[in-house]
């Protein structure tokens, strides 16, 4: 597992013991550092948490900028993302503490949202602009892309997922099945 890696789950654990009240002292423990030192990798508390998100993100929008650029059947999308969807690390986690961090950190909650924001758009275009999937119309776009929006700020800001014992991956691909291909009776 790379440095980096290891550093951001190990701020998740701590935010799943601690809730977002943990202190740079009891991560600089956590992560076997002094406190000095972690402050040479996040300046403060809110940088901690700033570069959590980022990181949590960013594989996941990378995957679905990748493929933007290929033209590929909706199965082979779905099981493209499915196999790089990120679950070397449990989003779900950081998807648990999001209510948290919008009541004690608005500036990083409106951080998460922009995630999400251009994470659906990015989705909404992979699907919108792929050739192996049917054209859709101006109707059909623009539901297509609140749906995905709205889906994902729903999962991200609600105790919905926790409360029906879904996680995070099975959910999303749940809804990228129901979209590349129906409901079938």
């Amino acid at each position: 597992m790379d440095k980096k890696r290891e550093i951001y789950e190990k701020i998740i654990d701590l935010m799943e013991k601690k809730g977002t009240k943990f202190t740079t002292a009891e991560l600089a423990s956590e992560l076997k550092i002094s406190k000095r030192t972690l402050y040479t990798l996040f300046p403060s508390k809110v940088a901690i948490i700033n570069e959590t998100i980022d990181f949590f993100f960013y594989e996941f929008r990378d995957s679905w900028q990748a493929a933007l650029g290929r033209r590929i059947s909706p199965s082979e999308l779905l099981k493209c993302q499915w196999n790089i969807f990120p679950d070397t690390y449990d989003i779900d986690k950081l998807i648990k503490f999001a209510v948290k961090i919008r009541t004690d950190y608005p500036e990083q909650w409106n951080k998460l949202q922009a995630n999400l924001d251009e994470l659906s758009e990015l989705i909404y275009k992979v699907l919108v602009e792929n050739e192996n999937i049917k054209e859709l119309t101006n109707t059909e776009k623009k539901v297509l892309q609140m749906l995905i929006q709205q889906t994902l700020v729903h999962l991200l800001g609600e105790n919905y997922l926790e409360e029906n014992r879904l996680n995070f991956k099975e959910t999303v691909m749940s809804l990228f099945r129901m979209i590349l291909f129906g409901i079938k009776y």
